[in-house]
């Protein structure tokens, strides 16, 4: 009697091992909220985009910085590579979404022009859709520029590309 006792002691032990692993593997995934800014995998690149709904536990539909709306796209989880911390440099747009604008997508190892900015320009940037006053901090390859917005503190200073700028100010 003391054994069959024993063994179903260790029965239960076993299911409740088995269960806090099974429990363990399934929380391993990390559950993000509506309206974070997390890295998503778009075409091969990763791009900062926001949570915007939650269609499962493994499930998101995300909206690309930078982009319109018909560019939204529902990923799982697998797509999703974590949360943005600090500013963020934002590789060129994909083929298709060049296309769509009306640009000629560049090769991925070309240098790009040099800049038609400089250090110290003030200028306007196109942030989601409004525009923004700036001032060109410092430049970077590929046509990169490292903007200041007025009025917002240097956590708010962005790599963006010569595209967004709309002009001069």
């Amino acid at each position: 009697m003391d054994r069959s006792r024993e063994l179903g002691r260790m029965s239960a032990l076993g299911r409740a091992l088995l269960l806090a692993v099974a429990l363990g593997v399934v929380a391993c995934r990390e559950e993000y909220r509506i309206g974070e800014y997390v890295w998503v995998t778009w075409d091969g690149r990763e791009y900062p985009a926001y949570v915007i709904d939650q269609k499962g536990r493994a499930r998101y539909r995300v909206h690309f910085d930078g982009y319109d709306s018909r560019w939204d796209e529902d990923v799982t989880i697998e797509r999703v590579r974590g949360r943005i911390r600090g500013p963020v440099a934002v590789p060129p747009p994909p083929d298709k979404v060049a296309r769509a604008m009306g640009l000629v997508p560049k090769p991925s190892g070309s240098a790009g022009a040099p800049s038609t900015y400089s250090v110290g320009d003030r200028v306007r940037v196109r942030w989601r859709d409004s525009v923004y006053p700036a001032v060109v901090v410092a430049l970077r390859r590929g046509g990169q520029l490292l903007v200041h917005y007025d009025g917002y503190g240097s956590e708010w200073d962005e790599l963006i590309a010569d595209e967004r700028v709309v002009g001069k100010r």
